[in-house]
């Protein structure tokens, strides 16, 4: 009987290269074995016959050792593999008649005759119902939390997606999201009502787990939402029209600010934001300057209400993102402030300064693992950023002191 799915490869006595090469393809080419047990096909040149012996090599480490598997007893297409783990494998045969092997037994560095995914394990995954929190400007936002769990995550496993109940279809909210356990979704005005939310998880093997969460309310956004501190000074100012004036007068008082953070002078900076907001509320750069002057001066929730006006206006702005990012460190809101900082690397995954606050935010959360793969990133992805090179570099060599200093500061 023969086990899972046939992974085709065309081998032959003369046969001494590898179908792919001794660099593995994208996962999205390698074939995929989802069982223990799977079955190889392989083709033999005719004038090769008769076939006398045919040898399956395998290596777990990309080639690095080989392990013989066996020989196929009746040498007739296919042969059955168990794998002895799950990872990445490379196989190759040697195939042999009467003129002799098709070649030497594969050592370091061998080439593979074809690399396959074999990953029979189902990822265990939760998702639960979202915390439904209030914005300035009267909006919602649903703060998904889950776990997901699996030796074999890519980079970005998670989709999710809701449906109204009774019997609304399943939604899209996002697709291919990093398994950071947070994503913060702002919800359409018209989601209103119960729901339910479904994560789909898929691993590098192809394997894909859907789970559901209990059954919770979209509520409607209060007709006068809460707000605090900046956002409720500034929510009314846009009700109005702006002249050509003021929004001239407004970009001034802009400058004039700008002007003022480059001499440190923190206070009269943020007057100047905070006049020019005043005739312009949509003037997104100088909330983020007004955030950036709170969080100088130490006035974190000033801060923290300006990054999220300037969001809520401009979603993906980098300097909205990293300056919500570091006041919410101050305030040791570490989950909040990673999701801010996944927010920046999903928009530019080449963004190696956003990368390496990720490890350090790890670090506040004890996640040694996590800062060793965020400092990874950090110092491979654009080798040309020499700063960022090297300060990642040296907080790998010293994680350990790191957490430790961290741990000793917080006892």
């Amino acid at each position: 009987m023969r086990y899972g799915s046939l992974i085709l490869i065309a081998a032959c006595a003369c046969l001494a290269h590898s179908t792919f090469g001794a660099t593995p393809p994208d996962d999205l080419l390698l074939p995929k074995a989802q069982a223990k047990r799977f079955d190889i096909s392989y083709e033999v040149n005719d004038e090769a016959q008769p076939i006398e012996r045919i040898e399956l090599w395998y290596t777990f480490d990309e080639g690095s050792t080989w392990q013989l598997y066996g020989v196929d007893q009746d040498r007739v297409s296919p042969m059955t593999f168990c794998a002895p783990q799950e990872g990445l494998c490379g196989v190759y045969f040697v195939v042999s008649n009467a003129a002799g092997p098709s070649s030497d037994v594969p050592s370091k560095d061998t080439d593979p005759h074809i690399w396959v995914f074999v990953d029979y394990t189902l990822p265990i995954a939760q998702v639960h119902p979202p915390e439904l929190v209030y914005r300035p400007a009267n909006y919602r936002v649903a703060q998904i939390s889950w776990t997901a769990v699996d030796a074999n995550l890519p980079s970005r496993p998670i989709d999710l997606s809701y449906r109204l109940l009774p019997d609304g279809e399943w939604t899209d909210i996002r697709h291919r999201l990093p398994n950071s356990g947070r994503y913060d979704w702002r919800v359409p005005v018209d989601v209103v009502g119960q729901a339910m939310l479904r994560m789909t998880v898929a691993d590098r093997g192809g394997n894909r787990v859907h789970c559901s969460s209990s059954e919770f309310s979209f509520d409607a956004a209060p007709a006068v939402p809460p707000v605090q501190g900046l956002g409720h000074e500034l929510a009314g100012n846009g009700e109005r029209g702006i002249t050509v004036r003021e929004r001239k007068r407004a970009r001034e008082l802009l400058q004039k600010g700008r002007w003022h953070v480059l001499r440190n002078e923190q206070e009269l900076a943020a007057s100047r934001f905070r006049d020019a907001l005043a005739l312009d509320p949509q003037l997104t750069e100088a909330l983020v300057k007004l955030g950036g002057c709170m969080y100088s001066l130490r006035r974190y929730s000033e801060s923290a209400s300006a990054f999220d006006l300037a969001l809520q206006q401009m979603p993906t702005d980098r300097d909205a993102l990293d300056g919500y990012a570091r006041t919410l460190v101050a305030l040791k809101n570490y989950d909040a402030a990673e999701t801010k900082l996944l927010s920046i690397v999903e928009y530019n995954p080449n963004d190696v300064e956003a990368w390496l606050h990720l490890g350090d935010v790890s670090i506040y959360r004890g996640n040694e693992i996590g800062a060793r793969d965020y400092y990874t990133k950090a110092m491979t992805l654009r080798p040309e950023a020499e700063a960022i090179v090297a300060k990642a570099r040296s907080r790998l060599e010293d994680l350990p002191s790191l957490r430790r200093r961290y741990n000793d500061q917080n006892e």
